[in-house]
């Protein structure tokens, strides 16, 4: 497997930011707790591929702190990248949520265990990657996903 990163804008992406999904081959995410059991991920070299979806709010003019970021993190066996997983079923895989914002108590990462996973072979090397989630942990604006990646 080779180990470019594919990075590419997403069209379907909120009005009021920027959206961008990566394929990052040769990674896996390694969690860490903190005393508080809160959780870390951390993308560290191995031999899993990681996808990456980054939602970037523009920031506002003349208004101080009030950037706003999610992510979406998702690990992936590339030697049988088909899932499907929904419901509780969903904490079976490593997918995480997170949010950073000036929003005291509500951010940091979140395992996702609500809603609908499925990664799908279309042809040769290219998948498709659906994800529609919810977290009732803190509120966020990022809901569903639907890429298209390829594994090479």
């Amino acid at each position: 497997m080779k180990t470019n990163v594919i990075s590419e804008e997403v069209s379907s992406c909120p009005e009021d930011g920027k959206c961008i999904f990566e394929v990052l081959p040769n990674k896996s995410i390694q969690i860490t707790k903190t005393s508080l059991n809160e959780i870390y991920p951390k993308l560290i070299d191995g031999n899993k591929v990681v996808l990456r979806f980054d939602y970037k709010r523009n920031e506002m003019p003349d208004v101080q702190d009030s950037s706003y970021n999610e992510i979406i993190l998702l690990e992936i066996d590339p030697n049988a990248p088909e899932v499907e997983l929904n419901g509780k079923r969903m904490s079976e895989a490593k997918l995480f949520f997170a949010r950073f914002c000036f929003c005291r108590g509500q951010t940091g990462y979140y395992v996702i265990d609500q809603g609908n996973l499925k990664i799908e072979k279309l042809n040769g090397n290219h998948y498709s990657f659906e994800l529609n989630f919810k977290t009732d942990e803190v509120p966020q604006i990022i809901t569903s996903i639907d890429e298209e990646f390829t594994l090479e």
